[in-house]
């Protein structure tokens, strides 16, 4: 009998985009009960001031739940929240800024599945690559050059080109690569499933955007078997990520890769109460007093 597949956390952080939230929500619930495995949906509201009509819509669909911040918090945070109260082994995350389309996830959780054959192990970060965007003529003249050129000169195969998602993207993704060791052509990119038990291995050290990159490096470092596999193609522009020079600084200069160990107990603080061992004699009786005196 085949093992079932794996139960998928689904999570949408909002801030004030109800209507997007309404419009987006039915088409999720229908493909997730499409592919046959457990499902729930997560609708974190970022500090939205339209919480209430945020909670009536979630709420009509089953398997949604929803968790708020009293403020706007970021990205980052979001995805520390609803990592806290995930119940599935695989947790996926997606935005209302960028027009994902729902059935993508298809790609994804076959991809996840797949053992390595050298390795032995299954990966543990599939991320989506957004398609479509038509790149400059001169940048895709350019590119063929210097294919050709290596191709020719060097022997090397031709690879396909990056997809194309604007000048700020491409100078973001040169930095990745090289600062934190980042692989993916669009580390941006909020279309991405990861194994639950991976994902808490870390601390989530990024409040806003740049946790992208940071869950991404992270992986690179542990030695994690990612894959990238193409969205379906969109015209639309890839949308600006917020401030992250914080969060690049703190993980730049401290990156966190285990959670502390826990604090050891203060003095006069009672310790954990420890337990006897299988098969020991357990506590010793108490020693009887002196008998009382008889009665005159």
């Amino acid at each position: 009998m085949a093992k079932p597949a794996d139960a998928v956390t689904v999570v949408i952080p909002v801030h004030n985009a109800t209507e997007a939230l309404g419009k987006i929500l039915p088409g999720w619930r229908v493909v997730l009960e499409k592919t046959g495995r457990g499902f729930e949906i997560l609708v974190v509201d970022d500090g939205s001031t339209d919480a209430p009509a945020v909670e009536r819509v979630a709420t009509r669909e089953p398997h949604t739940r929803v968790l708020r911040h009293d403020a706007r918090r970021g990205f980052g945070k979001c995805l520390r929240t609803a990592l806290a109260e995930t119940r599935h082994p695989l947790f996926f995350y997606t935005a209302l800024d960028y027009p994902y389309t729902p059935s993508d996830i298809r790609t994804l959780l076959e991809r996840i599945e797949v053992r390595d054959e050298f390795l032995n192990r299954q990966p543990d970060l599939i991320s989506g690559c957004r398609t479509g965007l038509a790149a400059p003529a001169l940048l895709t003249w350019g590119t063929q050059v210097w294919r050709l050129f290596w191709r020719a000169f060097g022997g090397l195969p031709i690879p396909d080109p990056t997809p194309w998602h604007g000048w700020p993207a491409f100078w973001y993704r040169v930095r990745a690569k090289w600062v934190y060791g980042v692989p993916l052509a669009d580390v941006n990119s909020c279309f991405k499933l990861f194994r639950t038990d991976f994902l808490r291995r870390f601390p989530i050290q990024s409040d806003g955007d740049f946790v992208h990159t940071e869950l991404v490096a992270k992986a690179t470092f542990l030695t994690s078997i990612m894959d990238e596999v193409p969205l379906t193609p969109k015209p639309d522009p890839v949308p600006p990520l917020g401030d992250t020079a914080a969060d690049r600084r703190r993980v730049f200069r401290d990156p966190e890769f285990a959670f502390p160990p826990p604090e050891p107990p203060q003095p006069g603080e009672p310790g954990p109460p420890v337990a006897d061992a299988p098969g020991s004699p357990g506590p010793a009786p108490p020693t009887p007093g002196p008998s009382p005196a008889p009665s005159p």
